[in-house]
């Protein structure tokens, strides 16, 4: 029995020796998730402009050429789900802040509550953003172990690149993604089609997102904050791959609540004359080239409508 339990002992040493290392490592490496939410608390008393979002804006918007103080505060996958409770947590904080921008793409109104995009990242919002985050169960190991959030193979290769980069951190300091050229594909046309076919959940229920966003702007109004929902630019094969009802659909829905107040807008640059596909690094998320552009373009949007009232 004794040889047993230490056949079991020595089975079980490097398994827990790998879980704690790993442990140490997101508890002690700076992450977007760390990065971004110490970020937010120094733009406090400075940001006029707040972006939300996912890897639309985290890559398409970039705060340096805003004429206004921005502060991006979107991330790669971040759904409306986590950009209520950012803003929920956040906004009372932000003393100068007079617009808040949240992308909205094909995929945004249709998403599921603690979604397939949802399952691992949700543990980091809770325990590296300090988010109550309700599909997080006090239950649930996951939620004291961030080891255990994602698969093995993705903690080993975050090592790696924190050991050759010296930083897991994919952002600038203004929140804008980091990308170059090895980002931009030849393809596009390509894999526009895949990428389509990935972003078709088949689904128009749209109310539980609906909701959200009546709540994101009930605070924002509460505050004084406009709001302007951006459909990015994208590739003309990837908008006409995927269903026209929907495409409608998220239209009207867009245009309904921004005609509720004057404080709500929406600017759809879809299809924008003034983006090509050289803008465009794949089917839906601009180069900075394109980056710059959109900036340019929104800013002096969000400006002509900051100055209207």
């Amino acid at each position: 029995m004794k040889r047993l339990g230490k056949k079991i002992i020595w089975f079980l040493f490097p398994v827990l020796l790998v879980w704690a290392g790993l442990e140490i490592f997101y508890r002690t490496v700076e992450t977007n998730y760390t990065k971004k939410h110490e970020l937010i608390q120094q733009n406090y008393n400075t940001a006029q402009i707040l972006i939300l979002g996912s890897s639309h804006s985290y890559y398409g918007l970039n705060p340096e050429y805003f004429s206004k103080k921005t502060y991006n505060f979107s991330n790669i996958s971040q759904s409306l789900y986590f950009d209520e409770l950012l803003l929920k947590k956040h906004l009372d904080s932000l003393q100068n802040l007079k617009a808040v921008v949240l992308t909205i793409g094909y995929f945004t109104l249709s998403q599921e509550d603690d979604g397939l995009e949802d399952r691992w990242r949700k543990y980091f919002y809770d325990q590296q953003m300090d988010l109550d985050v309700p599909s997080v169960s006090i239950l649930d190991p996951k939620k004291y172990s961030l080891a255990l959030s994602r698969k093995f193979s993705r903690s080993v290769d975050l090592v790696k690149e924190y050991c050759e980069e010296g930083t897991i951190i994919s952002h600038s300091p203004n929140g804008y993604g980091i990308q170059d050229s090895s980002d931009i594909l030849a393809n596009k046309e390509e894999i526009a089609h895949i990428i389509a076919r990935k972003h078709e959940n088949g689904s128009l229920d749209f109310e539980s997102n609906r909701e959200r966003i009546e709540r994101i702007i009930a605070m924002c109004q509460a505050n004084g904050v406009q709001v302007f929902f951006v459909q990015m630019p994208a590739h003309p094969a990837y908008v006409e791959a995927l269903d026209l009802n929907k495409w409608k659909k998220i239209d009207e829905l867009l245009e309904e609540v921004s005609h509720t107040s004057n404080l709500v807008h929406h600017i759809d640059l879809t299809r924008h004359p003034a983006f090509t596909v050289d803008d465009l690094r794949d089917a839906d998320h601009l180069t900075n080239d394109g980056a710059t552009k959109c900036s340019k373009l929104l800013s002096d949007y969000i400006d002509s409508k900051l100055e209207d009232r």
